[in-house]
């Protein structure tokens, strides 16, 4: 803590007069306070050389009139810490770093399995959520995929009832990963992804009819974002996630997947490399 010289102080208290002037010290004291301390007493915070890291207890917010699409993307706390959304061929168990409800960055698991065989990362800051890793052998979680740079998927806050902004992206660089150490790159050509409006959908399962955004998330495309080869599809209901999944090659269902069932239970598996989360 700084301190003042007692006459300091006493001056605070006292009226003195400059060129016909009076100034009352006692409201100029917090100046003196101020210069007596130095400068280095300024918070960095506002020096606009960048912000905090996240922490529990920051969420984000969207403008008024905006929903922040992690309601759809993934799992509410009070479901996800007791159940998971149970199917075929597989189940989907939510994780979310940090563990609540949304904080402004962070990144999140979809385990496809008890044992976490099968599973993509996710992640998330206050412009975007974006597509991080995903398994390469199901049944090795040390073996993955990882873009080099996430790959932005929807924008974090969108209008209400309204689809979310087309978002091209030119770079799908990522790397193959073995035993946690990657081994080789490749690249999906160009991406484009949207997210459409929200729909009422009947699931078919015990969550019924739920309020549903589909991603598009499009890639192996030309240089002009067109005719791409792939396309999958994720089905999210507002306060449960993905419920259901489907991949498409040149407008053929290749496979798919729903997981329209919650149901109680939890998994304490998690993911065993750090290259494919962090």
């Amino acid at each position: 803590m700084c301190t003042l010289h007692w006459t300091q102080f006493l001056l605070a208290l006292m009226k003195i007069t400059l060129k016909e002037t009076t100034y009352d010290l006692a409201i100029l004291a917090p100046l003196l306070l101020f210069m007596g301390c130095g400068a280095s007493t300024v918070s960095s915070a506002g020096s606009g050389s960048g912000t905090s890291p996240p922490v529990d207890g920051q969420t984000v917010s969207c403008s008024s009139g905006q929903t922040d699409v992690m309601q759809y993307f993934a799992m509410a706390k009070g479901n996800r810490e007791v159940q998971f959304m149970n199917g075929e061929p597989n189940p989907i168990y939510t994780e979310v770093f940090p563990d609540q409800d949304f904080a402004v960055r962070g990144y999140w698991f979809w385990l496809k399995s008890a044992k976490a065989h099968g599973f993509d990362v996710k992640a998330f800051d206050q412009n975007y959520v974006y597509t991080r890793s995903t398994e390469l052998i199901w049944d090795d979680n040390t073996t993955f995929k990882r873009f080099f740079h996430d790959l932005p998927i929807a924008a974090r806050c969108v209008a209400d009832n309204m689809a979310g902004p087309e978002i091209q992206v030119a770079d799908t660089t990522f790397q193959y990963f073995s035993s946690c150490a990657s081994y080789k790159s490749s690249k999906l050509g160009t991406a484009r992804n949207d997210l459409d409006a929200p729909v009422v959908m009947d699931t078919g399962g015990n969550i019924g009819r739920v309020p549903t955004r589909i991603l598009h998330y499009r890639y192996n495309c030309d240089g002009a974002y067109q005719n791409c080869v792939d396309e999958e599809q994720f089905f999210l209901a507002s306060g449960y996630g993905l419920w259901q999944w489907k991949h498409y090659q040149n407008s053929a269902l290749v496979k798919s997947a729903t997981m329209n069932n919650i149901t109680t239970g939890t998994t304490s598996a998690t993911l065993p490399c750090p290259q494919s989360f962090e």
